[in-house]
């Protein structure tokens, strides 16, 4: 089970607010949005530790927390270790909101005040008073959008070795009391794409991190997945998931492998963007494209007919000419919000 995202909650639960919370509110943050008790506790506990491994590497650290039922070995625990991993990638005022909240960090504070130097420290394993609640099966209430990805592929019949790399992480927003918003970026290398890496990112919210995350799996399932696996990673493997036609380019023909279209933030029946795409892809003749995959996608948004939100990515970076395309187009629909998305790839001919 992976804990990337539980970690991504824990650390947003303790880095909330002008002022460092107090336990009660983390606790509170993170089971108010739906993590369980077992979970919420280790994140309470070993995220502080994990950190401030990251924010004092010099000190020998020991790998065990000690409880009236045992020893609980560090190492052995998925949570921390995801933990250990994250804070490695941190930013100074996280790894300080977060690290100083540490027991160990007061014991090395002191030690250093008495005149103890850094390299000289070695810690005894902390105690805990209380014994952790027992690990429960499933996620803790917190979904993992990496675990998710690798299942999708594994189902579609594609090896997760070799050239192929995925990732998928989880990136909090700020949003009311009471909501949770997150975006997931998924995330392809494949030797055939023509950047190293496409990403395509969606978002999600909810009152609980289950519907936040779920949401954005959700969009990537239906939205970009299979013309990822159908395009990219196995030729075939979804058919009735794609549509495809030829599209014909001064550098080459090409297999256009098209998702669906996804309609957001409306529940009237929204027309194709079957012209606007059109108009996208005769403007993209002018661009010069080599001979690998090639990724594009569009994502509008509008309110009363205005244009809010206009992206279109070819590669995973902002094509310009593409997004003048789209400025200059109708809204679909003329009245109240709506946006619409729709991704695909480029496939060279000769290899499709």
């Amino acid at each position: 089970m992976g804990f990337d995202a539980a970690v991504e909650a824990g650390i947003a639960a303790f880095c909330a607010g002008e002022e460092p919370p107090r336990d009660e509110e983390v606790w509170e943050r993170l089971t108010g949005a739906g993590v369980e008790p077992w979970l919420a506790e280790r994140l309470l506990i070993f995220l502080p530790m994990a950190y401030t491994r990251r924010l004092l590497p010099e000190v020998s650290f020991p790998d065990g927390l000690l409880t009236p039922g045992g020893r609980v070995r560090l190492s052995a625990e998925p949570v921390f270790v995801a933990a250990l991993g994250r804070a490695q990638r941190a930013g100074r005022d996280e790894v300080g909101r977060i690290a100083m909240r540490s027991s160990e960090f007061n014991l090395i504070n002191n030690a250093l005040y008495a005149g103890s130097q850094l390299s000289d420290l070695m810690l005894s394993e902390a105690t805990l008073v209380k014994d952790l609640e027992p690990v429960e099966q499933g996620d803790g209430g917190v979904p993992s959008p990496r675990a998710a990805f690798e299942d999708f592929l594994r189902g579609h019949g594609i090896p997760l070795d070799g050239a192929t790399k995925t990732s998928a992480e989880v990136f909090v927003r700020p949003a009311p009391a009471g909501v949770v918003m997150a975006q997931v970026d998924f995330a392809v290398s494949h030797p055939a794409l023509a950047r190293p890496w496409l990403v395509e990112s969606f978002a999600g919210y909810g009152t609980t991190w289950r519907e936040a995350i779920g949401g954005a799996v959700n969009k990537f399932r239906f939205g970009a997945l299979h013309p990822i696996v159908d395009g990219l990673l196995r030729p075939g493997a979804a058919p009735d998931q794609v549509e495809r036609e030829r599209y014909e380019h001064p550098s080459g023909a090409f297999e256009l492998v098209l998702g669906a279209q996804l309609n957001l933030l409306t529940d009237r029946p929204v027309p194709s963007v079957g012209p606007l795409l059109d108009r996208l892809l005769e403007v993209l003749r002018a661009e010069p494209l080599t001979r690998k995959v090639h990724a594009l996608r569009l994502f509008t948004a509008y309110h009363d007919g205005r244009l809010q939100t206009n992206e279109v990515l070819l590669d995973s970076e902002p094509w310009s000419p593409g997004e003048a395309v789209v400025a200059d187009s109708r809204a679909p629909l003329p009245a109240g919000r709506v946006a619409v998305r729709i991704f695909g790839l480029l496939v060279p001919a000769g290899n499709a």
